[in-house]
């Protein structure tokens, strides 16, 4: 398996290469033969389908720039440590996904009325917490989810198609929530109305405080979050004029406010140079003049609906969103 994270100069870059995309893997990418491949649509549904490729490509395409972040992403600020990947930055990325739209192919299909759910089956398969048992990765979305227009089956990153370490043939995208449901390596879409059972859903990735008995709830849309992508931490700087830069991104709504702040001073609202659309990357920029010494560099952002990001990490059982106020510390060299 792989899992490796996005360096912070890939983050932070115009256009983000798809070598550089994080990868998560729950078990050994499959072999999945792009030829053979076949997509079964099933359960609650007039007609069942088995598609090829060439079936989804023949539906209409729809592109969109779209960050997705591990549900674990920055996991190793929690204090007191929790199991898991100790993910730091990194665990997000930017890509152009081209695919068909899901709501086309359940309407086509004819989804039952009952219907309240669209499960997601991956090829990749193993043991669950050491159960002995082989189980796929799976992800059941509401309907409401997975009939919103920007739902995709992608086949295409970046405008080609997509790679085998990143899902391909064919792999789901859900814009604006956790990376977790956009299932790769896609073989199976079942329509439900019961509620899914598997353990990447019904056990895993849940938000559970330290105080809540049950399994947690299930996570879906991503805070709004920032990261300082240059300086890169730990950077040594010629005293003068200098500028931070970074990202930011949320799963609800656009990014309306950036602000930065340099040791503990007055927030700044930083300027933003770049958007990639509503599900993509906000760049951003702001000077300050770097004095010698040790200097610590925090950033916070906005978005449409409101949301704010935490100062500190919020503890929860698993690890997962933590969308705190990003800080780096940077070193600032005396003048000559």
């Amino acid at each position: 398996m792989h899992n490796t994270a996005a360096r912070i100069e890939a983050l932070g870059a115009a256009t983000m290469p798809a070598a550089e995309h994080f990868r998560r893997e729950h078990f050994p990418a499959p072999d999945v033969d792009r030829q053979g491949w076949r997509l079964v649509l099933g359960g609650l549904v007039e007609t069942p389908a088995i598609l090829a490729l060439a079936d989804l490509a023949a539906l209409p395409a729809r592109t969109l720039p779209v960050v997705l972040e591990c549900a674990g992403h920055r996991r190793a600020e929690l204090a007191p440590a929790v199991p898991g990947l100790q993910w730091e930055v990194g665990a997000v990325s930017e890509a152009r996904w081209t695919g068909a739209r899901l709501r086309d192919l359940l309407e086509r299909s004819g989804a039952d009325p009952r219907a309240t759910g669209v499960v997601l089956t991956g090829a990749d398969r193993g043991p669950f917490e050491g159960d002995g048992g082989r189980h796929p990765y799976g992800r059941s979305l509401p309907l409401r989810k997975a009939i919103d227009p920007d739902t995709l089956l992608a086949y295409e990153m970046d405008g080609a198609p997509i790679p085998a370490v990143h899902g391909g043939p064919v792999r789901a995208i859900v814009p604006g929530w956790y990376a977790t449901d956009s299932v790769k390596w896609l073989e199976r879409i079942q329509v439900t109305a019961e509620e899914f059972g598997g353990p990447f859903q019904a056990i895993e990735y849940r938000f559970a405080a330290a105080d809540d008995p049950g399994p947690g709830e299930r996570m879906e849309r991503v805070p709004v979050h920032s990261l300082v992508t240059d300086p890169a931490p730990g950077t040594a700087l010629d005293a003068g004029p200098a500028a931070v830069r970074g990202i930011a991104w949320s799963g609800g709504g656009a990014i309306t406010r950036v602000e930065v702040q340099v040791d503990g001073g007055e927030w700044q609202r930083a300027a933003v140079t770049g958007r990639s659309g509503l599900y993509g990357r906000t760049r951003f920029e702001h000077p300050f003049t770097a004095e010698p010494g040790r200097h610590t560099i925090a950033v916070r952002a906005r978005d449409a609906a409101g949301g704010t990001q935490p100062e500190e990490p919020v503890w929860n059982r698993g690890g997962y969103r933590n969308n705190a106020v990003h800080r780096i510390t940077v070193t600032v060299r005396e003048r000559r």
